[in-house]
C-alpha cells in the first residue's frame, strides 16, 4: 500500500480520530502506523500502535469491544486520519460510549462530573431537553404542556406536522419546507422521549438498513423472519390497501343504512306522536 501522502511524525505515526459513523460521536483518538493502517484496511477491523506496549493492536482484542471499519479520511494537511467506524460495545475503557465524558470548564479545569453531552449532535440534545421536561415539569414549557397531555395529544401534533411537511413539499418553497422538517423531527424526537426510546437506537435501525437492496423482514406466526422482494412488497401493500377500502365501504353502507333505520323509527315516533 502506498502511504507516501501521508505525513507520519519521527516516530512513524499519525494521529487517528475515530468517529461513530451513525450518529458522529468522536469515540476517541489513538495512533496508526503504516503497518496498523495497512492492518485496518485489509481486516476491516481497527488497529493502532500502542505507544507505551510499542506494539501493534487491534482495538478490543482483550475486551472484545471492537471497531468495525465504514470509512477512513485524511486531513486537508494529510497529518491526521478519521476513522469512521461502528463500534461494538462501549469504545472507552471506562466502559463509557465514548472517550470525551468530561467537560473543560471557562477557568480551565476539569469538571468532575461525567457528561454525554459531547455525544451525539443536536437530536442528541434535543431528545436531553425533552428527557429534562418529561422528568422536571416546567409550567410554561411547551414540551411540558405537550406531555400533560398525553399519547394522543403527542402523536396528534405528529400528524399535524406531518401533515405540513407534504404541503410545504407540494408548494416547493424551500425555506418553508425546512421549517416544517425541523418540526415534524422535533415532535418525533418528542414522541421517542414520551416512549424512553433513544435516538440512538434509531441510528441503529437505519445503521441495519444502511445498504441494503430494498428489503425488509416480514414478521411471521412462528417468529420467525423472512424478506420480500420489493414487488412483493407492492402486492401486498396493493392487496391490504384493497382490502381496507372495501372494509371502509362496507361499515360505510352499513352506517348508513343503522341511520337510515334509525330515521324510519324516529320518523315513526314522532307521527304517532302528531297524530296522538
Amino acid at each position: 500500500m502506498d502511504f507516501t501522502h501521508l505525513k507520519f511524525d519521527d516516530q512513524g505515526l499519525i494521529p487517528a480520530v475515530v468517529q461513530d459513523w451513525r450518529d458522529g460521536t468522536v469515540l476517541m483518538l489513538g495512533f496508526m502506523n503504516a503497518d496498523a493502517l495497512k492492518k485496518t484496511l485489509e481486516t476491516k477491523s481497527v488497529h493502532f500502535w500502542s505507544r507505551s506496549r510499542n506494539r501493534l493492536w487491534e482495538k478490543g482484542e482483550t475486551s472484545g469491544h471492537t471497531l468495525v471499519l465504514k470509512d477512513l479520511f485524511v486531513d486537508c494537511d494529510g497529518d491526521t486520519v478519521l476513522v469512521k467506524a461502528e463500534p461494538v460495545g462501549p469504545t472507552c475503557h471506562t466502559g463509557e460510549k465514548a472517550c470525551f465524558f468530561t467537560r473543560l470548564q471557562s477557568d480551565g479545569k476539569a469538571d468532575g462530573h461525567k457528561t454525554h453531552d459531547a455525544f451525539g449532535g443536536i437530536l442528541e440534545r434535543l431528545y436531553q431537553t425533552i428527557q429534562d421536561r418529561k422528568r422536571s415539569p416546567k409550567p410554561d414549557s411547551y414540551v411540558s404542556s405537550l406531555l400533560r397531555g398525553g399519547a394522543d395529544k403527542v402523536l396528534k401534533k405528529v400528524v399535524e406536522e406531518a401533515g405540513e411537511v407534504a404541503l410545504a413539499a407540494k408548494g416547493g418553497k424551500r425555506e418553508e419546507i425546512i421549517y416544517e422538517a425541523a418540526d415534524l423531527l422535533f415532535h418525533t424526537l418528542l414522541v421517542l422521549g414520551y416512549q424512553e426510546i433513544e435516538p440512538q437506537e434509531i441510528y441503529q435501525e437505519l445503521a441495519r438498513r444502511f445498504g441494503k437492496p430494498g428489503l425488509r423482514p416480514q414478521r411471521t406466526g412462528t417468529g420467525e423472519g423472512h424478506t420480500m422482494e420489493r414487488g412483493d412488497q407492492e402486492r401486498r401493500s396493493g392487496r391490504e390497501r384493497r382490502e381496507r377500502a372495501e372494509r371502509r365501504t362496507s361499515h360505510q353502507k352499513q352506517a348508513r343504512t343503522e341511520r337510515r333505520k334509525g330515521g324510519q323509527r324516529r320518523g315513526g315516533q314522532d307521527r304517532r306522536g302528531r297524530h296522538k
